[in-house]
Order: structure tokens, then sequence, then C-alpha cells
């Protein structure tokens, strides 16, 4: 297997570096080599956050790209950073709600909204982790033992439940 690469883009509070770290500890949990990475302003909440994964079976040379296997887009504002930046993916994920002006051809989900109607306001990060792993990105067992040992473990058990629902609806 070649590298492979995962990006994240949202808005500071979106919890953006937080997926990212999940994602990469659930991937090394599968005996891939991983690098973790992130970019973000000044503020605090509210400015664009990008984060993003590069895993392989073999040492990884430069987790610095500018192509990805896919991107998942949390927020319009996340995007606009991803494009500043020249960053790309020929498979693009995106809120349906929180991306109004997606990349052509991108898949619209409506994670954040199913997100707040199943009680996990807030989590449209774990649920896009969720998206992720019924896509084949990353093993679902290795997600949920990830957050089993994490503080609000249950709450973010049921946010990847609903993206593994979404998910599995997908027809890619």
């Amino acid at each position: 297997m070649s590298e492979r690469s995962i990006i994240l883009a949202g808005i500071g509070g979106q919890g953006i570096v937080f997926a990212t770290t999940v994602l990469a500890q659930a991937l090394y949990r599968q005996g891939y080599y991983v690098s973790q990475l992130q970019s973000y302003g000044a503020e605090v909440r509210g400015g664009a956050v990008i984060g993003w994964v590069v895993y392989s079976e073999d040492p990884i040379e430069c987790p610095f790209i500018d192509e990805f296997d896919i991107m998942v887009l949390l927020h319009q504002d996340g995007y606009r950073e991803c494009c500043k930046k020249n960053l790309r993916s020929s498979f693009v994920v995106s809120d349906e709600d929180l991306v109004p002006n997606p990349p052509q051809n991108s898949l619209r989900i409506p994670m954040n909204r199913e997100a707040e109607m199943h009680g996990c306001m807030g989590l449209t990060n774990i649920v896009a982790l969720g998206v992720l792993s019924a896509l084949g990105y990353v093993s679902e067992q290795s997600l949920r033992e990830t957050i089993e040992g994490m503080k609000g473990a249950q709450k973010n058990l049921k946010a990847l439940e609903i993206g593994l629902s979404i998910g599995r609806r997908i027809k890619r």
C-alpha cells in the first residue's frame, strides 16, 4: 500500500484537531505508520482549521502534501482555507448545511443536521469519522477502541454510529 491521506477542514470549535488525533490513533492501532498535522489561525473559535493524516504500511518520508485521497469539509471557511493553500482532492465529502458552496462533484451529506437530530450537537467531527469508516478509510473497530478510552466516550460513540449509518447509505 502506498501512502493514503485524509484532510478535514472546518472552523475552530468544531473539533477538527481532536478528530484528526482520534483518526491518527485509530490508524496507528491498525498497524500503520501515521503522521498527523494541523493548521489554524490565532483565533480561539471561528477561524479556519485544517487537520490532516497521512498513513502507510511503510515509514512516511514527508507528510506535507497538497493532494489528498479524501477531503472532508465541515465548514465553508475551512474550504476557503484549503483553496488558499491550494489543497485538493479528487473525492470530497462536504456538510450539506455548513458548506453551501462546495467543490463541484462534492458528495453532500447532512452530517451536522443528523448529529443535532440525534442529540449529538457539536459532534459533527465524530460523525465525519463514522462516514470515513463506512467508506473504508479507517476500521470501525479501531475507531471504537480509540474513542472508548476517552472522556465523553458514550456521546462520541453515539456520534460515530450516526456517521457509520450515513456512510453505509452512500453508494460511492
